[in-house]
């Protein structure tokens, strides 16, 4: 029985580096929102924004959590939910909101664009 190293237990071994940067990307989102709901309802005691807070933690938490375990499904959510994002920054951008557009746009972007390389799919299996 072989020992794993405690970065075997947390990344798949074909996790690649820029992978690494989206996992730990997506993850200091889904804290921040943590964070953020606990002060929510703490300070504010607005249960709506608790609520849309703990939404946020799921919809970056679990692909993180699957994308660091190259789970097939982890891969298709987070790029829906790219393109979902970078739709709204598009929008906030045509609104008239263009830091938060923008802000919006690149990451998700540039995640999206490394999601569908053939380096990342083939880390996934899904090309030889």
């Amino acid at each position: 029985m072989s020992k794993k190293s405690f970065w075997q237990n947390i990344f798949h071994p074909d996790v690649t580096l820029p992978l690494i940067v989206i996992i730990v990307y997506l993850s200091l989102i889904a804290v921040a929102n943590l964070i953020a709901a606990y002060f929510s309802a703490v300070n504010e005691q607005n249960i709506i924004a608790v609520g849309g807070n703990l939404l946020s933690v799921i919809l970056y938490a679990v692909p993180a959590y699957g994308l660091s375990r190259l789970k097939r499904w982890a891969r298709i959510t987070e790029l829906v939910l790219s393109f979902l994002s970078v739709a709204l920054g598009t929008f906030l951008i045509l609104a008239g909101v263009l830091g938060m557009g923008v802000v919006i746009i690149i990451p998700h972007a540039l995640i999206a664009i490394y999601l569908l390389s053939d380096k990342c799919r083939r880390s996934f299996g899904l090309i030889t």
